[in-house]
């Protein structure tokens, strides 16, 4: 018996088989060990794990495969001196093909190259919503298509713009189709229809603008239109003549809501969207025929097609925003109430959209994909990052691809994944490592001796005919007298369990060297029985919480998720893309969610605790003077000419309605002026992409709401009038008192005039006959 000392770890010697050895993560397995091994001390392992030293391995009967990455197709990128055309090979990534094999669950990296190349071509279509409410808007975009044709000049010299409009479905209830109504739904309108190509794409603004003018108004019954029909014919039509090697853009521009898959049963139209064209002479068909398209298939044939989508809405700004979260290749913005602003709007969507570089992959649930990106020349690689932003032509970007197997598929086919961006794309053929050399018929070695000439000797170890079994097929399925007549001592001791000392960890039966696990309990399995299903189960009852996979006792979770039992997201979850601070630094990271922190009496919130609603003004004031800089061209950076100091991405719109709903916060702020201009800002996770720094999507309300002029004369006049009447008021209270006093005084008199009893002698009145004069002089003479 051949014996080393090893120790059991990850499992690996568990594995009985070299294909199972080779596919768990950090195992190897040797096939053939050398003779001067045998020390007695314990049974060798074939399968061990990777720091193990295989010096007692036979040369050449290792198998330990590695992973391999041969590059076959790398054409160098186009150079940002040449301006790009539509008709050359234009490449903006590098390299364009590998083919890789891959051993399951261990990583391989990939670098791979980005570079934005100069003036490359653009193709945008303009669908529109001209149902009767959208009169005015048509009129708008139409006076402003020279305007537009002059954006697209001034982003590229190779545009070409296209017009489409859309009503709804011609049946009931979408529109009226009652012969009085059918041809004529509204005063001065067409006849409905669901969609048409008024324009394909074309280099002429002279001919979008009078396409646009000449196409006439339609009408409908009910709020929601047909723009997903319109958008899906648009998107996969070649009618609509979309270059292969261009930048694709839709404005979809409505005011109303929309109907999507389900809603076509209401008119009997039960058939889902077939995803194909179906346009005769420009003119959508088989709206009857085909429901509309669902939100997951205007997102996958977006991505199929490498279509940006922009949704131009004048209202519903709350369910358009949801849509474009759910539709990876859009944007959205708020058109004013006549579309007047589409100019800003589409300058600043493609501008959002052009300057975003993010990867992404088909690689479904059988590999795990590990971005980095190292967004500017020197700049820090960020990590758990597929994005960049503000990127221009002529950067530099780098991404760092760790691409992992997570299974051996079971029909052995070669795997095609695309990594790619809206224009560019990396193919990776993928081949698995999932065998190992020694398993071909020519290495097998039939009836072996060291397999009791009762099995075939396959990478070292037995594979027993039918009749036989046991490590070394040294036992027989027969069984005479109802008895078994291969167990012996030494076939006990292959069962006993080496940490516990137990026969099968007292949970199943040995037989001939080997454990028959479980019985009645079907969760117990293991080389020793030594391992339970029950140990990786939640209080669901759910294995792993189903987010990972039980290896022995231990969940190995998926990626993005932690815990024991798999139960929790990890702290990437917790990381705003774009940023490498966990919670935005302002919280910790609890099974996978933020919980922020309350830091001197200042409370954080957000999904990142990255908004600070209890700070003073939140983030209005780190806002203010940008916003009161760049929109109404005053504040303290104006005074100073430091516009050109603000990084903000901001928007006028007339009215920020609907913007609260959304989940923006809204700022109310005074100016010097004391008018009060008014903003909201949003957390854009997009926008943050490769930045390092949370950016935000900020609205601005177009007009200041100031207190009105003081009215001077108004006020003189009043002034004046209040003195005079203060005047005549005063007068006329002294004179109501005085009057009341004199009333008094006179009532008093009559009163004591009433009262007095004068005697006839004693009258005051009477004045006697004579009068008597006394001498002075007289008087003293008598008195001597």
């Amino acid at each position: 018996m051949v014996v080393v000392e090893v120790k059991s770890q990850q499992g690996c010697p568990e594995q009985r088989t070299c294909a199972d050895c080779i596919q768990t993560p950090g195992c190897q397995w040797c096939t053939k060990f050398r003779n001067n091994t045998q020390t007695q001390v314990e049974t060798v392992y074939h399968c061990q794990v990777q720091s193990y030293n295989m010096n007692n391995c036979e040369p050449g009967y290792l198998e330990n495969p590695a992973n391999q990455a041969i590059v076959s197709r790398d054409e160098p990128l186009t150079d940002i001196k040449r301006k790009a055309s539509a008709d050359s090979n234009i490449i903006q990534i590098s390299p364009q093909k590998m083919n890789l094999r891959l051993r399951k669950g261990v990583a391989q990296s990939i670098n791979i190259n980005y570079r934005l190349a100069t003036d490359y071509p653009v193709d945008l279509y303009y669908l529109m919503d001209l149902s009767n409410s959208m009169k005015d808007d048509k009129e708008s975009v139409a006076d402003v298509g020279i305007k537009l044709a002059e954006l697209l000049r001034n982003l590229t010299s190779q545009y070409r713009l296209g017009f489409g409009s859309f009503v709804d479905k011609v049946l009931m209830p979408y529109v009226d189709t009652s012969p009085l109504k059918i041809n004529n739904p509204c005063p001065g309108c067409a006849p409905p229809y669901s969609f048409i190509n008024h324009l394909s794409l074309s280099n002429s603004a002279q001919l979008f603008r009078d396409t646009v003018r000449n196409a006439q108004i339609s009408g409908n019954m009910d709020s929601p239109e047909g723009g997903f029909d319109a958008l899906m014919q648009a998107m996969v039509c070649n009618q609509i003549g979309w270059r292969q090697q261009a930048r694709k853009i839709i404005v979809f521009s409505t005011d109303a809501k929309f109907h999507y898959a389900g809603a076509g049963r209401l008119g009997g139209v039960v058939e889902p969207n077939d995803e194909q064209c179906h346009l005769t002479n420009n003119m959508y068909t088989d709206y009857d025929k085909y429901d509309y398209p669902s939100i997951g298939q205007i997102n996958k044939v977006a991505k199929e097609h490498q279509i940006n989508i922009i949704f131009a809405v004048t209202g519903h700004v709350d369910i358009y925003q949801k849509l474009h979260e759910l539709v990876e290749t859009s944007s959205y913005g708020l058109l004013n109430a006549d579309s007047s602003n589409v100019i800003d709007l589409v300058r600043d969507q493609y501008q959002k959209l052009s300057s975003v570089v993010s990867l992404s992959d088909n690689s479904g649930s059988e590999f795990r994909m590990e971005y980095s990106a190292q967004c500017t020349d020197g700049g820090p690689l960020l990590p758990n990052t597929a994005s960049c932003s503000g990127v221009q032509p002529g950067d530099n970007i780098k991404f760092h691809l760790n691409i992992t197997a997570n299974e051996c598929p079971s029909d052995g086919a070669t795997r095609y994944v695309e990594v790619q961006t809206l224009q560019d794309k990396l193919v990776l053929e993928i081949d698995f490592e999932c065998s190992c050399s020694c398993d071909s018929v020519e290495h097998n070695i039939p009836k072996s001796e060291n397999c009791s000439e009762s099995g075939t000797l396959v990478c070292g170890v037995c594979r027993c005919d039918t009749d036989f079994r046991g490590e070394k097929c040294q036992c027989s399925n027969k069984y005479v007298d109802g008895s078994d007549l291969s167990d012996s001592q030494d076939d006990l001791e292959r069962c006993i369990n080496p940490n516990d000392g137990k026969i099968c960890s007292g949970r199943g039966a040995c037989s001939c060297g080997t454990c028959i696990c479980g019985g009645n309990d079907p969760d117990v399995y293991g080389t020793y029985c030594n391992c339970n299903l029950r140990n990786c189960k939640s209080g669901t009852g759910v294995v792993c919480s189903g987010h990972g996979k039980c290896q022995c006792n231990n969940c190995t979770c998926d990626p993005g998720y932690k815990g024991t039992k798999c139960e929790c997201q990890d702290s990437s979850s917790c990381i705003a893309q774009g940023s490498n601070e966990e919670c935005s630094g302002h919280g910790s990271c609890e099974c996978g969610q933020c919980k922020c922190w309350k830091e001197n009496e200042t409370t954080y919130t957000g999904r990142f605790c990255e908004d600070c609603p209890t700070c003073k003004g939140g983030r209005c004031l780190e806002f203010r003077d940008c916003v009161q800089c760049e929109h109404f061209n005053s504040g303290p950076l104006s005074q100073d000419g430091l516009c050109d100091t603000c990084n903000i991405t901001s928007s006028l719109i007339d009215s920020l309605k609907g913007q609260e709903a959304g989940g923006a916060k809204r700022c109310n702020v005074v100016d010097e002026d004391g008018c009060i201009f008014s903003f909201t800002y949003r957390y854009n996770s997009e926008l943050s992409l490769g930045t390092g720094t949370p950016l935000y999507d900020i609205y601005v309300q177009r007009e200041k709401q100031c207190p009105p002029p003081p009215p001077v004369l108004a006020i003189s006049f009043g002034l004046i009038a209040g003195i005079v009447a203060i005047g005549v008021l005063t007068l006329i209270i002294w004179k109501i008192f005085t009057s009341i006093h004199d009333r008094r005084e006179y009532a008093k008199f009559e009163k004591e005039r009433e009262n007095a009893k004068w005697a006839t002698e004693g009258n005051r009145l009477y004045v006697p006959p004579k009068t008597t004069f006394q001498n002075p002089a007289f008087a003293q003479q008598e008195a001597q």
